[in-house]
């Protein structure tokens, strides 16, 4: 089980004989590293989701078809509210469908997710409650 994973592990890193202040370093840097595979997890899911779904329009580099469909690169609704930019996935607009029905919170979060940190953009993320949350107050 997991407990002897771990017991394996800190006997292969030698846990228990290190001092606190190296215990203390090997942990960090295991969560470290398990936030950092996570992180990249969302990004890539994010990525392949966006390709699957928005591309066509938005295009892979995000600047979308000039007077048909609307870049999100640099675009002010990206860059504004993460709850503005999963609404217009909930809701849709124009031509864009909603995502409501075909696509789970946690997909929709990865996406809008990305799309706010994708090209030039640098907005934050949006969790996949907070989806679920705004889904339930339309």
């Amino acid at each position: 089980g997991e407990h002897g994973f771990r017991k394996r592990i800190c006997y292969q890193l030698n846990l228990y004989t290190m001092s606190k202040s190296m215990r203390i370093a090997v942990i960090c840097l295991c969560a470290f590293c398990t936030i950092s595979g996570l992180a990249a997890s969302e990004e890539s899911d994010g990525q392949r989701l966006y390709t699957e779904n928005c591309m066509a329009c938005h295009q892979e580099n995000g600047q979308g078809i000039p007077n048909v469909f609307p870049a999100l690169d640099g675009s002010e609704v990206v860059r504004g509210s993460a709850d503005d930019v999963a609404l217009t996935a909930l809701i849709g607009r124009g031509d864009m469908p909603s995502f409501r029905d075909s696509l789970s919170p946690v997909e929709l979060a990865a996406i809008v997710s990305y799309v706010r940190k994708a090209w030039s953009n640098t907005g934050g993320s949006i969790s996949p409650e907070r989806i679920v949350q705004l889904r339930d107050n339309l």
